[in-house]
């Protein structure tokens, strides 16, 4: 489920993950962190400032949650601008018609107490009866949508003016954990079974793959073998000694760079910088 794809830096495995995935025709989400990054260290792809890990955690997770269509996840806390689609027009119109008749209902309410307004059930009385369908279906629409919307709410502060009360432990927890009820529910309402991961390594920071390695554990248990998410990893040789690597990954795939005509010149001021070539000339 956690699958390793490690090479030194820039051996070529950004390509192989997009010529595997040229011929993968199954949904893939892709998450990655070069736009996220400060300015790299070209010899080993390191950053050269230090990030915390909450804004690692963010990034990845505001990457997870909207890759997916907001309408494909209704019952997310994190809300996105939504364009009409093509029913909208129909949907105002039934709120128009709905919000009329229950103003008809409304005003004939002594009549619908006391039964005579049900009277005749014929198709002379349809105006009654088509009013009160609609109103109906009206009234229960929005106390549906009321109560669906309410497994959105989360209370975690109360903001008073310019004070705002927020629990310590908000601050200090891991940004993933803390969300992994979304984290689950996404890929429940999904169809993706394959997660690319890159540049992650150059925050040097191991912690995160232990959170990502559990979430993966919790959402494939959560699925209960519907179908299988796995994590694609690529990362540096040098990331972890070769004792710690089985610890966060069950499969790793060694990439081993060729230097030949194309990409010698590399290699080759390398070890002119090395050399320090150019100050003796």
């Amino acid at each position: 489920m956690n699958i390793a794809l490690t090479g030194p830096y820039g051996s070529g495995k950004s390509s192989i993950i997009k010529s595997f995935l040229k011929g993968y025709k199954r949904p893939v989400l892709q998450i990655s962190l070069a736009a996220f990054l400060p300015e790299a260290l070209p010899e080993t792809g390191a950053t050269s400032g230090k990030v915390g890990r909450q804004e690692i955690e963010r990034s990845i997770l505001q990457q997870m949650l909207y890759g997916a269509d907001a309408r494909r996840l209704p019952l997310s806390r994190f809300k996105r601008i939504q364009s009409p689609g093509r029913w909208s027009m129909l949907a105002s119109l039934f709120i128009i018609l709905g919000v009329i008749s229950c103003w008809h209902l409304f005003q004939q309410r002594d009549a619908i107490v006391a039964g005579t307004y049900f009277r005749p059930l014929a198709i002379a009385n349809w105006l009654n009866l088509l009013a009160f369908a609609i109103g109906g279906g009206f009234i229960w629409k929005v106390i549906h949508h009321l109560y669906i919307a309410s497994f959105g709410i989360s209370l975690k502060s109360i903001s008073l003016k310019d004070i705002e009360i927020t629990p310590k432990a908000a601050t200090e927890e891991s940004i993933l954990n803390r969300h992994l009820d979304e984290i689950i529910y996404f890929f429940q309402s999904t169809q993706y079974d394959l997660v690319v991961i890159e540049d992650l390594d150059r925050f040097n920071n191991s912690d995160i793959f232990v959170t990502l390695r559990e979430i993966n554990s919790l959402v494939n248990a959560n699925l209960r073998g519907k179908r299988h998410i796995r994590f694609l990893y690529a990362l540096r040789d040098d990331m972890f000694v070769n004792t710690d690597r089985t610890k966060f990954f069950e499969f790793i795939i060694p990439v081993i760079p060729i230097i030949n005509s194309s990409n010698s010149i590399d290699k080759v001021l390398e070890q002119g910088k090395r050399l320090s070539l150019d100050d003796m000339t």
